[in-house]
């Protein structure tokens, strides 16, 4: 009597791109929001310049007096442990932002991301100087509005940057309407095709996404 050996089961389709980044109609946008590796590249690729950061704000205060709740539940802070905020935007040589950027860290949890988040140096690029390149783990995209005009909607992403599993840094940025349109509609691909530094935010009926 033959024995037919089990079959073995196809593979699992690959899964298909984020439909939370597909919804954005701008191509630029896209890739922005499904990258995993240095924003910051992205970004001055995009304004045809280097980028620095304006530091707005940097506190260390304790977890319970964030006004978010996000980055407590993201890093797993007890409501007393201290930690470090900073608010940054990321501008052109010419002041222009591109982005606005929210970073939480818990301090005392890992040396190097203690010495950089008060450093007026993207956060990125400074520990990578340091030999370290985090895990970044993607927990929202989608849409609120731009910092520097709340009349406007932009693009947005929140993910935390891991060490061996262990979530250390918090972010949340926002880039810039003018760069990285965020319709859902045609709109979007005729700012896309005008030269960044003479795009104009794109205007409409859209509502932030939380």
């Amino acid at each position: 009597m033959t024995t037919v050996p089990p079959r073995t089961p196809p593979p699992a389709p690959a899964p298909g791109p984020d439909r939370r980044i597909t919804e954005f109609a701008s191509s630029r946008t896209r890739m922005l929001l499904a990258g995993d590796g240095l924003t910051t590249v992205l970004l001055e690729a995009a304004a045809r310049a280097p980028l620095h950061v304006r530091i707005t704000h940097v506190a260390r205060l304790s977890a319970h007096a964030l006004d978010d709740l996000a980055p407590r539940t993201a890093l797993e802070l007890d409501a007393g442990r201290p930690c470090l905020l900073r608010r940054t935007r990321l501008v052109t040589p010419a002041g222009v932002p591109v982005s606005a950027n929210v970073v939480v860290a818990a301090a005392g949890r890992d040396a190097d991301v203690d010495a950089v988040m008060p450093a007026p140096h993207p956060l990125g690029y400074a520990l990578a100087d340091r030999g370290r390149r985090l895990e970044r783990r993607l927990l929202h995209v989608g849409r609120a509005a731009w910092p520097e005009a709340p009349d406007q909607i932009c693009a947005s992403k929140t993910y935390v940057m891991c060490h061996a599993g262990e979530p250390l840094v918090f972010v949340r940025e926002m880039f810039s309407p003018a760069y990285f349109p965020a319709g859902t509609d045609g709109t979007a691909t005729a700012h896309e095709a005008r030269p960044a530094n003479e795009a104009r935010p794109p205007h409409g009926p859209d509502r932030p996404v939380p």
